[in-house]
Protein backbone atom coordinates (compact mmCIF):
# COMPACT_ATOMS: atom_id res chain seq x y z
CA UNK A 1 0.00 0.00 0.00
CA UNK A 2 1.26 3.41 -0.70
CA UNK A 3 2.64 6.18 2.01
CA UNK A 4 -0.69 8.27 2.18
CA UNK A 5 0.90 12.00 1.77
CA UNK A 6 1.80 14.05 4.84
CA UNK A 7 -1.16 16.63 5.92
CA UNK A 8 0.89 20.26 6.52
CA UNK A 9 0.24 21.54 9.87
CA UNK A 10 -2.25 24.54 10.01
CA UNK A 11 -0.97 26.80 12.87
CA UNK A 12 1.88 29.58 12.59
CA UNK A 13 5.23 29.42 13.20
CA UNK A 14 6.24 31.33 16.22
CA UNK A 15 9.06 33.92 16.18
CA UNK A 16 10.72 32.24 18.72
CA UNK A 17 14.10 33.55 20.34
CA UNK A 18 17.97 32.22 20.02
CA UNK A 19 20.94 33.93 22.27
CA UNK A 20 23.74 34.83 20.35
CA UNK A 21 26.09 35.13 23.31
CA UNK A 22 29.13 33.88 21.86
CA UNK A 23 30.97 33.96 18.14
CA UNK A 24 33.39 31.34 19.08
CA UNK A 25 31.35 27.86 18.57
CA UNK A 26 34.89 26.29 18.20
CA UNK A 27 33.06 22.92 18.87
CA UNK A 28 30.80 22.89 16.37
CA UNK A 29 30.18 20.10 13.75
CA UNK A 30 29.47 22.87 11.18
CA UNK A 31 32.21 25.05 11.09
CA UNK A 32 30.12 27.50 8.84
CA UNK A 33 27.23 27.52 11.67
CA UNK A 34 29.07 29.15 14.73
CA UNK A 35 27.22 32.01 16.36
CA UNK A 36 27.17 35.27 14.45
CA UNK A 37 25.90 38.15 14.83
CA UNK A 38 25.43 38.92 11.21
CA UNK A 39 22.81 35.76 11.75
CA UNK A 40 20.75 37.89 13.50
CA UNK A 41 18.15 38.60 10.80
CA UNK A 42 18.18 35.48 8.91
CA UNK A 43 17.38 32.95 11.69
CA UNK A 44 14.01 32.68 11.16
CA UNK A 45 14.37 31.77 7.32
CA UNK A 46 14.01 28.26 7.81
CA UNK A 47 10.15 27.91 7.22
CA UNK A 48 7.99 27.14 4.07
CA UNK A 49 8.12 30.50 1.72
CA UNK A 50 4.51 30.79 1.90
CA UNK A 51 4.80 31.34 5.47
CA UNK A 52 7.46 34.11 5.00
CA UNK A 53 6.02 35.89 1.94
CA UNK A 54 2.59 37.22 3.94
CA UNK A 55 -0.26 39.14 2.37
CA UNK A 56 1.88 42.60 3.34
CA UNK A 57 5.00 41.25 2.10
CA UNK A 58 3.75 40.11 -1.56
CA UNK A 59 2.18 43.63 -1.79
CA UNK A 60 5.72 45.09 -0.43
CA UNK A 61 7.35 43.28 -3.30
CA UNK A 62 4.77 43.41 -6.23
CA UNK A 63 5.05 47.75 -5.83
CA UNK A 64 8.77 47.41 -5.53
CA UNK A 65 8.84 45.32 -9.04
CA UNK A 66 6.25 47.65 -10.48
CA UNK A 67 8.26 50.72 -9.43
CA UNK A 68 11.46 49.71 -10.67
CA UNK A 69 9.58 48.37 -13.91
CA UNK A 70 8.31 51.80 -14.09
CA UNK A 71 11.26 54.07 -13.35
CA UNK A 72 13.99 52.25 -15.03
CA UNK A 73 13.83 52.31 -18.82
CA UNK A 74 16.86 49.78 -19.12
CA UNK A 75 13.97 47.20 -16.94
CA UNK A 76 11.09 48.42 -19.47
CA UNK A 77 12.94 47.71 -22.14
CA UNK A 78 14.10 44.71 -21.04
CA UNK A 79 11.22 42.90 -19.87
CA UNK A 80 9.59 43.92 -23.51
CA UNK A 81 11.97 42.79 -25.30
CA UNK A 82 11.80 39.00 -23.38
CA UNK A 83 7.92 39.41 -24.34
CA UNK A 84 8.33 40.09 -27.72
CA UNK A 85 10.84 37.01 -28.21
CA UNK A 86 8.24 34.66 -26.27
CA UNK A 87 5.36 35.93 -27.91
CA UNK A 88 7.24 36.12 -31.07
CA UNK A 89 4.54 36.87 -33.32
CA UNK A 90 3.29 32.62 -33.03
CA UNK A 91 1.24 30.47 -30.17
CA UNK A 92 -1.34 29.39 -32.76
CA UNK A 93 -3.52 26.57 -31.81
CA UNK A 94 -2.99 23.35 -33.01
CA UNK A 95 -5.17 20.49 -33.44
CA UNK A 96 -3.21 16.81 -32.78
CA UNK A 97 -6.59 14.79 -32.74
CA UNK A 98 -6.56 11.71 -35.05
CA UNK A 99 -10.18 13.37 -36.80
CA UNK A 100 -8.38 15.87 -39.40
CA UNK A 101 -12.14 17.20 -39.88
CA UNK A 102 -12.28 18.66 -36.34
CA UNK A 103 -8.35 19.41 -35.81
CA UNK A 104 -9.09 22.19 -38.73
CA UNK A 105 -12.00 22.96 -37.97
CA UNK A 106 -10.75 23.45 -34.06
CA UNK A 107 -7.99 25.47 -35.64
CA UNK A 108 -10.21 28.16 -37.91
CA UNK A 109 -12.17 28.23 -34.76
CA UNK A 110 -9.58 29.89 -32.85
CA UNK A 111 -7.96 31.86 -35.57
CA UNK A 112 -11.60 33.33 -36.84
CA UNK A 113 -12.25 34.18 -33.07
CA UNK A 114 -9.24 35.08 -31.55
CA UNK A 115 -10.27 38.77 -30.59
CA UNK A 116 -13.95 37.49 -28.99
CA UNK A 117 -12.62 35.19 -26.45
CA UNK A 118 -11.62 37.75 -23.74
CA UNK A 119 -14.17 39.22 -21.93
CA UNK A 120 -12.93 42.90 -22.24
CA UNK A 121 -13.85 43.05 -25.85
CA UNK A 122 -12.28 42.61 -29.09
CA UNK A 123 -9.24 44.73 -28.68
CA UNK A 124 -8.06 42.55 -26.48
CA UNK A 125 -6.40 39.47 -28.57
CA UNK A 126 -6.26 35.87 -26.66
CA UNK A 127 -2.52 35.18 -28.59
CA UNK A 128 -1.32 38.47 -27.51
CA UNK A 129 -2.05 37.31 -24.16
CA UNK A 130 0.89 35.71 -24.18
CA UNK A 131 2.80 39.04 -24.35
CA UNK A 132 1.02 40.37 -21.79
CA UNK A 133 1.25 37.56 -19.50
CA UNK A 134 5.39 36.68 -19.78
CA UNK A 135 5.25 40.71 -19.00
CA UNK A 136 3.49 40.60 -15.81
CA UNK A 137 5.53 37.60 -15.12
CA UNK A 138 8.70 39.24 -14.97
CA UNK A 139 6.74 42.65 -13.00
CA UNK A 140 4.02 41.31 -10.63
CA UNK A 141 4.89 37.11 -10.22
CA UNK A 142 2.17 35.46 -10.64
CA UNK A 143 -1.58 36.13 -13.10
CA UNK A 144 -4.65 34.82 -13.26
CA UNK A 145 -7.35 33.63 -15.62
CA UNK A 146 -10.90 33.24 -14.71
CA UNK A 147 -12.67 30.71 -16.95
CA UNK A 148 -16.20 32.01 -17.28
CA UNK A 149 -18.71 32.32 -20.12
CA UNK A 150 -21.05 35.01 -21.82
CA UNK A 151 -24.35 34.68 -20.00
CA UNK A 152 -27.09 35.00 -22.53
CA UNK A 153 -24.91 32.44 -25.41
CA UNK A 154 -22.96 30.56 -23.50
CA UNK A 155 -19.52 31.41 -25.89
CA UNK A 156 -16.39 30.78 -23.99
CA UNK A 157 -14.95 33.88 -21.63
CA UNK A 158 -11.59 34.49 -20.28
CA UNK A 159 -11.02 37.16 -17.57
CA UNK A 160 -7.53 37.80 -16.87
CA UNK A 161 -7.09 38.79 -13.48
CA UNK A 162 -4.22 40.50 -12.09
CA UNK A 163 -1.68 40.18 -9.12
CA UNK A 164 -2.53 42.83 -6.47
CA UNK A 165 -6.20 41.68 -6.93
CA UNK A 166 -5.93 38.37 -5.38
CA UNK A 167 -5.34 38.59 -1.47
CA UNK A 168 -6.41 38.43 1.99
CA UNK A 169 -9.41 39.98 1.80
CA UNK A 170 -12.09 39.63 4.27
CA UNK A 171 -11.60 38.21 8.31
CA UNK A 172 -8.44 36.20 8.42
CA UNK A 173 -7.20 35.27 11.82
CA UNK A 174 -4.07 33.55 12.29
CA UNK A 175 -3.66 32.87 8.39
CA UNK A 176 -6.95 30.99 8.74
CA UNK A 177 -10.08 31.90 6.64
CA UNK A 178 -12.81 32.56 9.26
CA UNK A 179 -15.90 34.10 7.13
CA UNK A 180 -16.59 31.93 4.46
CA UNK A 181 -18.95 28.57 5.11
CA UNK A 182 -16.97 26.52 2.51
CA UNK A 183 -13.82 27.31 3.73
CA UNK A 184 -13.32 27.84 7.30
CA UNK A 185 -10.72 26.23 8.85
CA UNK A 186 -8.27 26.57 5.68
CA UNK A 187 -5.03 28.34 5.74
CA UNK A 188 -4.54 31.43 3.16
CA UNK A 189 -1.19 32.84 1.95
CA UNK A 190 -1.53 36.33 -0.52
CA UNK A 191 -5.37 34.89 -1.28
CA UNK A 192 -4.86 31.29 -2.28
CA UNK A 193 -6.66 28.75 -0.09
CA UNK A 194 -5.01 25.96 0.02
CA UNK A 195 -5.93 22.21 1.81
CA UNK A 196 -4.17 20.08 4.23
CA UNK A 197 -1.79 19.07 1.71
CA UNK A 198 -1.00 22.96 0.44
CA UNK A 199 -2.96 22.43 -2.47
CA UNK A 200 -4.85 25.78 -3.75
CA UNK A 201 -8.50 24.91 -3.88
CA UNK A 202 -9.38 28.02 -4.28
CA UNK A 203 -8.52 32.05 -4.77
CA UNK A 204 -9.67 35.10 -3.12
CA UNK A 205 -10.51 37.82 -5.37
CA UNK A 206 -11.26 41.67 -4.56
CA UNK A 207 -15.01 41.67 -6.41
CA UNK A 208 -16.37 45.21 -5.01
CA UNK A 209 -20.12 44.03 -6.26
CA UNK A 210 -20.54 41.97 -3.61
CA UNK A 211 -20.96 42.20 0.09
CA UNK A 212 -18.16 41.05 1.38
CA UNK A 213 -16.33 43.21 -1.20
CA UNK A 214 -14.48 39.19 -2.63
CA UNK A 215 -15.22 36.42 -3.98
CA UNK A 216 -13.56 32.95 -3.37
CA UNK A 217 -13.44 31.63 -6.86
CA UNK A 218 -12.81 27.71 -6.74
CA UNK A 219 -9.40 26.35 -8.59
CA UNK A 220 -11.19 24.13 -11.15
CA UNK A 221 -12.31 27.34 -12.06
CA UNK A 222 -9.10 29.36 -12.25
CA UNK A 223 -6.06 29.25 -13.86
CA UNK A 224 -3.12 30.68 -11.83
CA UNK A 225 0.10 31.58 -13.93
CA UNK A 226 3.72 31.66 -12.10
CA UNK A 227 7.47 30.53 -12.15
CA UNK A 228 7.56 28.48 -9.08
CA UNK A 229 11.16 27.99 -7.50
CA UNK A 230 10.26 26.65 -4.43
CA UNK A 231 7.99 23.54 -3.79
CA UNK A 232 6.21 25.39 -1.11
CA UNK A 233 5.52 28.38 -2.95
CA UNK A 234 1.78 29.49 -3.28
CA UNK A 235 2.29 33.11 -4.84
CA UNK A 236 4.61 33.72 -7.34
CA UNK A 237 7.80 36.62 -6.99
CA UNK A 238 8.40 39.36 -9.48
CA UNK A 239 11.83 38.36 -11.14
CA UNK A 240 12.47 42.01 -10.83
CA UNK A 241 12.48 42.10 -7.37
CA UNK A 242 15.52 39.31 -6.95
CA UNK A 243 17.44 42.49 -7.28
CA UNK A 244 15.70 45.12 -5.96
CA UNK A 245 18.17 46.41 -3.79
CA UNK A 246 20.19 46.82 -6.62
CA UNK A 247 18.03 48.69 -8.58
CA UNK A 248 17.38 50.66 -5.82
CA UNK A 249 20.78 51.66 -5.52
CA UNK A 250 21.49 52.94 -9.00
CA UNK A 251 18.52 55.00 -9.31
CA UNK A 252 20.06 57.01 -6.17
CA UNK A 253 23.68 57.53 -7.91
CA UNK A 254 22.25 57.92 -10.87
CA UNK A 255 20.01 60.88 -9.75
CA UNK A 256 23.13 61.86 -7.62
CA UNK A 257 25.41 61.96 -11.36
CA UNK A 258 22.49 63.63 -13.24
CA UNK A 259 22.42 66.75 -10.74
CA UNK A 260 26.34 66.79 -10.96
CA UNK A 261 26.31 66.67 -14.51
CA UNK A 262 23.71 69.25 -15.05
CA UNK A 263 25.19 71.52 -13.01
CA UNK A 264 28.84 71.28 -14.84
CA UNK A 265 26.53 71.76 -17.87
CA UNK A 266 26.01 74.85 -16.51
CA UNK A 267 28.54 76.20 -15.22
CA UNK A 268 31.02 77.60 -18.49
CA UNK A 269 33.80 80.17 -16.80
CA UNK A 270 35.97 80.36 -13.63
CA UNK A 271 36.95 83.95 -12.58
CA UNK A 272 40.53 84.80 -10.37
CA UNK A 273 41.05 88.60 -9.66
CA UNK A 274 43.02 90.62 -7.46
CA UNK A 275 40.61 92.31 -5.19
CA UNK A 276 39.48 89.27 -3.64
CA UNK A 277 36.13 90.07 -4.57
CA UNK A 278 33.30 90.31 -7.23
CA UNK A 279 33.15 93.48 -8.89
CA UNK A 280 30.75 95.98 -7.91
CA UNK A 281 30.24 97.01 -11.86
CA UNK A 282 27.85 94.09 -11.43
CA UNK A 283 24.96 95.70 -9.17
CA UNK A 284 25.86 98.93 -11.74
CA UNK A 285 25.23 96.41 -14.94
CA UNK A 286 22.13 95.17 -12.87
CA UNK A 287 23.98 91.59 -13.06
CA UNK A 288 23.52 91.90 -8.62
CA UNK A 289 25.90 90.28 -6.33
CA UNK A 290 28.84 92.73 -4.91
CA UNK A 291 31.25 92.53 -2.50
CA UNK A 292 30.01 90.04 -0.04
CA UNK A 293 30.55 87.62 -2.73
CA UNK A 294 33.99 85.35 -2.55
CA UNK A 295 36.43 85.81 -5.00
CA UNK A 296 36.38 82.60 -7.28
CA UNK A 297 32.82 82.39 -8.35
CA UNK A 298 30.98 80.72 -11.12
CA UNK A 299 29.33 82.09 -13.64
CA UNK A 300 26.88 80.37 -15.47
CA UNK A 301 24.20 80.44 -18.58
CA UNK A 302 27.68 81.35 -20.43
CA UNK A 303 27.65 84.88 -19.55
CA UNK A 304 30.63 87.71 -20.31
CA UNK A 305 32.39 89.90 -18.20
CA UNK A 306 34.38 92.71 -17.91
CA UNK A 307 37.86 92.24 -15.80
CA UNK A 308 40.81 93.98 -14.19
CA UNK A 309 43.73 93.57 -14.90
CA UNK A 310 45.89 90.77 -13.85
CA UNK A 311 42.67 89.13 -13.54
CA UNK A 312 42.25 85.70 -15.03
CA UNK A 313 39.08 83.62 -16.50
CA UNK A 314 39.77 79.78 -17.70
CA UNK A 315 36.94 77.95 -18.77
CA UNK A 316 35.34 75.29 -16.79
CA UNK A 317 35.83 71.23 -17.79
CA UNK A 318 34.55 68.39 -16.08
CA UNK A 319 35.26 64.68 -16.75
CA UNK A 320 31.46 63.93 -16.34
CA UNK A 321 30.52 60.35 -15.94
CA UNK A 322 33.42 59.55 -14.95
CA UNK A 323 34.51 55.97 -16.21
CA UNK A 324 34.52 54.25 -13.15
CA UNK A 325 31.16 54.82 -12.09
CA UNK A 326 30.08 53.64 -15.80
CA UNK A 327 32.05 50.51 -15.06
CA UNK A 328 30.28 50.19 -11.46
CA UNK A 329 27.15 50.92 -12.84
CA UNK A 330 27.68 48.24 -15.91
CA UNK A 331 28.68 45.35 -13.49
CA UNK A 332 25.13 46.03 -11.35
CA UNK A 333 23.26 45.82 -14.22
CA UNK A 334 24.32 42.92 -15.51
CA UNK A 335 23.72 40.99 -12.01
CA UNK A 336 20.26 42.63 -12.04
CA UNK A 337 19.52 41.18 -15.24
CA UNK A 338 20.92 37.71 -14.84
CA UNK A 339 18.25 37.47 -11.70
CA UNK A 340 15.68 38.99 -14.43
CA UNK A 341 16.72 35.39 -16.82
CA UNK A 342 17.56 38.13 -19.18
CA UNK A 343 21.35 38.97 -20.67
CA UNK A 344 22.30 42.57 -20.44
CA UNK A 345 24.05 42.67 -24.13
CA UNK A 346 20.67 42.22 -25.61
CA UNK A 347 20.08 45.94 -25.28
CA UNK A 348 24.03 46.41 -26.68
CA UNK A 349 25.58 43.55 -28.30
CA UNK A 350 28.21 45.06 -29.78
CA UNK A 351 30.54 43.91 -27.21
CA UNK A 352 29.79 40.42 -27.51
CA UNK A 353 32.19 38.23 -29.81
CA UNK A 354 33.42 35.12 -30.73
CA UNK A 355 32.66 32.29 -28.93
CA UNK A 356 30.71 34.28 -26.11
CA UNK A 357 28.70 35.26 -28.80
CA UNK A 358 27.14 31.56 -28.82
CA UNK A 359 26.95 31.25 -25.23
CA UNK A 360 25.31 34.54 -25.35
CA UNK A 361 22.56 33.31 -27.98
CA UNK A 362 22.42 29.94 -25.76
CA UNK A 363 21.52 31.52 -22.35
CA UNK A 364 18.92 34.08 -24.33
CA UNK A 365 16.90 30.94 -26.08
CA UNK A 366 17.21 28.70 -22.87
CA UNK A 367 15.38 31.78 -21.12
CA UNK A 368 12.51 32.19 -24.03
CA UNK A 369 11.98 28.12 -23.47
CA UNK A 370 11.41 28.23 -20.07
CA UNK A 371 8.92 31.08 -20.06
CA UNK A 372 7.20 29.59 -22.65
CA UNK A 373 6.92 26.01 -20.91
CA UNK A 374 5.51 28.21 -18.15
CA UNK A 375 3.02 30.00 -19.97
CA UNK A 376 2.32 26.78 -22.21
CA UNK A 377 0.15 24.72 -19.97
CA UNK A 378 -1.87 27.76 -18.46
CA UNK A 379 -3.20 28.46 -21.94
CA UNK A 380 -3.35 24.90 -23.02
CA UNK A 381 -6.13 24.28 -20.00
CA UNK A 382 -7.84 27.73 -21.64
CA UNK A 383 -7.39 26.38 -24.91
CA UNK A 384 -9.36 23.02 -23.77
CA UNK A 385 -11.94 24.70 -21.98
CA UNK A 386 -12.79 27.39 -24.76
CA UNK A 387 -12.97 23.56 -26.89
CA UNK A 388 -15.31 22.09 -24.90
CA UNK A 389 -17.42 25.17 -24.37
CA UNK A 390 -17.61 25.44 -28.09
CA UNK A 391 -18.67 22.23 -28.85
CA UNK A 392 -21.76 22.34 -26.52
CA UNK A 393 -22.57 25.08 -28.47
CA UNK A 394 -22.51 22.91 -31.47
CA UNK A 395 -19.53 24.31 -33.17
CA UNK A 396 -18.17 20.60 -33.63
CA UNK A 397 -18.46 17.08 -32.09
CA UNK A 398 -15.72 16.44 -29.43
CA UNK A 399 -13.70 13.24 -30.59
CA UNK A 400 -12.03 11.14 -28.07
CA UNK A 401 -8.70 12.95 -28.26
CA UNK A 402 -10.50 15.88 -28.76
CA UNK A 403 -8.07 17.55 -25.99
CA UNK A 404 -4.35 17.10 -27.43
CA UNK A 405 -3.51 20.27 -28.19
CA UNK A 406 -0.64 22.40 -28.21
CA UNK A 407 0.59 25.74 -29.84
CA UNK A 408 3.29 26.96 -32.20
CA UNK A 409 6.45 27.98 -30.60
CA UNK A 410 8.31 31.44 -31.26
CA UNK A 411 10.97 31.30 -33.52
CA UNK A 412 14.96 31.09 -31.81
CA UNK A 413 16.96 34.17 -30.91
CA UNK A 414 20.00 34.14 -33.13
CA UNK A 415 22.61 36.86 -33.43
CA UNK A 416 23.89 35.46 -36.99
CA UNK A 417 20.89 34.17 -38.57
CA UNK A 418 22.28 33.36 -42.09
CA UNK A 419 25.31 30.80 -40.02
CA UNK A 420 22.42 29.58 -38.66
CA UNK A 421 20.44 29.09 -41.78
CA UNK A 422 23.37 27.01 -43.58
CA UNK A 423 24.02 25.03 -40.44
CA UNK A 424 20.25 23.83 -40.28
CA UNK A 425 20.70 22.68 -43.95
CA UNK A 426 24.47 20.82 -43.56
CA UNK A 427 22.55 18.61 -40.54
CA UNK A 428 19.52 18.22 -42.88
CA UNK A 429 21.57 16.90 -45.44
CA UNK A 430 23.79 14.79 -42.74
CA UNK A 431 20.78 13.63 -41.58
CA UNK A 432 21.40 14.87 -38.18
CA UNK A 433 18.28 16.95 -37.62
CA UNK A 434 14.73 16.87 -39.17
CA UNK A 435 12.47 19.53 -41.43
CA UNK A 436 10.64 19.72 -38.54
CA UNK A 437 12.71 20.33 -36.16
CA UNK A 438 14.43 23.45 -38.77
CA UNK A 439 10.49 24.35 -38.85
CA UNK A 440 9.67 24.68 -35.23
CA UNK A 441 12.89 26.09 -33.88
CA UNK A 442 12.08 29.19 -36.85
CA UNK A 443 8.50 29.39 -35.53
CA UNK A 444 6.90 27.86 -37.80
CA UNK A 445 4.77 24.56 -38.61
CA UNK A 446 6.12 22.26 -41.28
CA UNK A 447 2.93 20.99 -42.36
CA UNK A 448 1.66 24.51 -42.63
CA UNK A 449 4.53 25.36 -45.11
CA UNK A 450 3.59 22.10 -46.97
CA UNK A 451 0.42 22.64 -47.26
CA UNK A 452 1.33 26.06 -48.45
CA UNK A 453 3.86 24.66 -50.94
CA UNK A 454 1.43 22.64 -52.51
CA UNK A 455 -0.98 25.08 -53.06
CA UNK A 456 2.13 27.52 -54.71
CA UNK A 457 2.48 24.29 -57.37
CA UNK A 458 -1.24 24.08 -57.79
CA UNK A 459 -1.07 27.63 -59.11
CA UNK A 460 1.90 27.59 -61.10
CA UNK A 461 0.91 24.73 -62.87
CA UNK A 462 -2.23 26.45 -63.85
CA UNK A 463 -0.67 29.69 -64.92
CA UNK A 464 2.11 27.28 -66.93
CA UNK A 465 -1.03 25.29 -68.66
CA UNK A 466 -2.99 28.67 -69.85
CA UNK A 467 0.48 30.01 -71.12
CA UNK A 468 1.46 27.13 -73.10
CA UNK A 469 4.76 26.84 -70.65
CA UNK A 470 6.63 24.13 -68.71
CA UNK A 471 5.91 24.65 -65.09
CA UNK A 472 9.16 24.17 -63.61
CA UNK A 473 10.25 27.21 -65.70
CA UNK A 474 7.75 28.79 -63.14
CA UNK A 475 8.94 27.08 -60.21
CA UNK A 476 12.73 27.37 -60.44
CA UNK A 477 14.79 30.24 -59.42
CA UNK A 478 17.79 29.99 -61.71
CA UNK A 479 20.78 32.57 -61.86
CA UNK A 480 22.86 33.23 -64.85
CA UNK A 481 24.69 30.55 -66.17
CA UNK A 482 22.10 27.78 -64.70
CA UNK A 483 20.57 24.85 -67.10
CA UNK A 484 16.85 25.30 -66.87
CA UNK A 485 14.33 23.10 -68.06
CA UNK A 486 14.11 22.03 -71.72
CA UNK A 487 17.82 23.76 -72.22
CA UNK A 488 19.90 22.76 -75.03
CA UNK A 489 23.45 22.35 -74.57
CA UNK A 490 25.74 23.33 -77.35
CA UNK A 491 27.64 20.91 -78.64
CA UNK A 492 31.71 21.94 -77.56
CA UNK A 493 34.64 20.42 -76.33
CA UNK A 494 34.46 21.79 -73.00
CA UNK A 495 30.70 20.19 -72.18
Amino acid sequence: MAVKPIKRSRKKYSAGATNYNSRSGTREFYAGGRNDQRRLTTQQLAKDIQDMMTANRHKMMLCDARYIYQSFSSVAGAVKQKANYVYGNSWRLQSHSADLDFAQSVQDDFKNLDHFFDIRGSNFSFRKSIWRGSKALDVDGDFFAILTEQEETGFPKIQFIEAHQVGDWGSISDGMVTDSAAYNGLKICAGVILDAFNAPIAYRVKDDSRALGFQDVPANSMVHFMDTEWFTQSRGQPAIAAAVLDWYDLSETRDAQKVKTKVNSILTLIESNESGNRDTARDLMGLGQGQSTPATTYMDSGMIRIIKNGGSLKGHTVNDPPEAWQKFTKTVEQSAFYALGWRREMLDSSEVGGAGVRAFQGDINKSIKLRCECLNYGFKRIAQYIISKRAKQGAYTLPEDWWKVSFTAPAEFTVDEGRMRAADIEDLRAGLTTATNIMERQGRNFEDELMQRAKELVTIKQIADQHGLDYRELSLITRPGDIVPGQQLTNTDDE
